[in-house]
């Protein structure tokens, strides 16, 4: 190969086939203790169309190892369309996600007047959000399937997304990097970066927080704090760094390990916070 070509990783399976996906997530707020849990989902995959789009099924089969039985999910099945990389682009069960939620809350005792408007806010999204919000895992596992970088070479990117529930677009900054390309043993390693620009966060943010209140907002006993909530948001200080090293096999082009940190801090008046996350998932097809 010379060395200006690029290398490119397509996903190079047929349909249909089942996947093996582990993902062990693990997270700690501040100076508190790590929590972890690892999930098994057997994801089925359908044959692409003429466009290159697909449908996944992802259900839920082992929570630390332990079985989960039939109609006794703490998850219900996400089923979605994917791309030809295998990025989610709309989530097609939404309203049973949203209703499975709904009974876990109840259940828990959960479900008090917030929760409620918080739940119907979700039940309003388009299907495409509705992926980019239920589907993160499987959008974080996808980004190095498809590349067709130069190897050793930085290749940033900008890109808008809206929030959820309306207001301004938040800005995006991130880079792709190719940084290992095996022939022989079949391997390749990109990495993958991303923050979002505090800026334009700071100025969605009060769309945020309006959306999350619902009709709150517009109740005379509850304009103080939205007022408050408001203001407080356009100080604040917020950052959210991504960093993400997948491996790709490149007989199939499935990513077969991912390492993602996330690293959120935030600073509104007298309150500050960090929250770091990571995600490492394994995948692999099914005889």
């Amino acid at each position: 190969m010379a060395a200006q070509d690029t290398v490119p990783l397509p996903v190079r399976i047929d349909g249909p086939v089942r996947i093996e996906l582990n993902l062990t997530k693990s997270e700690r707020r501040d100076d508190g203790p790590e929590q972890r849990a690892t999930f098994t989902y057997e994801v089925a995959l359908s044959k692409a169309d003429e466009d290159g789009l697909r449908s996944a099924v992802w259900r839920l089969t082992h929570v630390d190892g332990e079985s989960v039985e039939p109609g006794t999910s703490p998850s219900p099945d996400l089923r979605m369309t994917v791309d030809a990389t295998l990025t989610p682009v709309s989530l097609d069960n939404l309203a049973e996600v949203i209703s499975a939620a709904r009974r876990q809350m109840e259940a828990s005792g959960e479900l008090d007047e917030a929760g409620a408007s918080s739940l119907e806010a979700l039940a309003r999204l388009s299907p495409e959000t509705a992926a980019a919000m239920f589907a993160r895992d499987a959008t974080m596992i996808a980004l190095g399937q498809g590349t067709d970088l130069f190897l050793g070479e930085d290749n940033p990117y900008e890109t808008e997304g809206a929030l959820p529930w309306g207001g301004v677009s938040v800005l995006m900054i991130g880079n792709y990097r190719l940084v290992e390309h095996q022939a022989a043993s079949g391997r390749a390693v990109v990495r993958w970066s991303q923050e979002i620009d505090p800026a334009s966060l700071i100025e969605a943010l009060p769309a945020l927080v309006e959306g999350l209140l619902g009709e709150k907002v517009k109740r005379d006993d509850s304009s103080d704090f939205a007022d408050k909530m408001r203001a407080a948001m356009r100080n604040a200080r917020f950052e959210n760094d991504r960093h993400c090293e997948l491996t790709i096999e490149t007989a199939t082009g499935l990513a077969g390990k991912v390492d993602c940190l996330t690293v959120i801090e935030m600073v509104v008046g007298d309150e500050a916070g960090r929250r770091e996350t990571r995600l490492i998932a394994t995948q692999r097809l099914l005889p």
